[in-house]
């Protein structure tokens, strides 16, 4: 039996309770672009998935002209009026605090390293958990990729069978059984 070593930890819907904080800054975003977008469409389209997998196309589909990148960059500064929106998972922030100090842990996610940053800083002492961030900012291919879970693992030195997985996400159940790890799936 193969030996537990690390935590690799999904952030948006695993760790924290974002989707509101997340439609709330891209609602302001996008209706700066003359686009309205109801929760409902959001999360259908977007939960779980960086903006270069499905803001081109929710704009082409609302007939809007603007640049993906600028309304993702707009996004990003307003995410940060919206982080007291964020509900952290305690238990699975005990779990970190209290794992035992062989094992290693790292945050893994899709989401863009400023946000990332943002949400942690909102409550002290969340980053200290982990031994490695790897974010979207980080990988060429985002989830069911299971590229930023092999980047996490090589920066802590181990195997992908040494590695238990947690995520919320289908996409991210994918990039994790794809990179050859246990899965825990975690329900906020």
């Amino acid at each position: 039996m193969n030996r537990l070593r690390a935590y690799l930890v999904d952030f948006d819907g695993t760790l924290a309770d974002t989707a509101l904080a997340n439609y709330l800054a891209y609602a302001a975003a996008l209706e700066e672009a003359g686009v309205a977008l109801e929760r409902q469409e959001f999360e259908a389209q977007a939960l779980g998935r960086n903006w270069r997998d499905f803001l081109p196309a929710l704009l082409h589909k609302k007939g809007c002209g603007a640049d993906p990148a600028a309304i993702a960059a707009r996004k990003a500064s307003l995410y940060r009026g919206n982080v007291r929106r964020i509900r952290f998972n305690d238990a699975l922030v005990a779990l970190l605090e209290n794992r035992n100090s062989e094992t290693k842990a790292a945050l893994v996610t899709s989401a863009s390293a400023a946000n990332v940053e943002a949400a942690l800083a909102s409550r002290r002492a969340l980053g200290r958990l982990f031994d490695a961030l790897v974010t979207g900012d980080d990988v060429a291919r985002h989830k069911p990729d299971p590229e930023g879970y092999r980047l996490a693992a090589q920066r802590l030195g181990v195997a992908p069978e040494n590695c238990l997985v947690f995520e919320d996400s289908e996409i991210g159940m994918r990039a994790g059984l794809a990179f050859g790890a246990l899965i825990l799936r975690i329900r906020l």
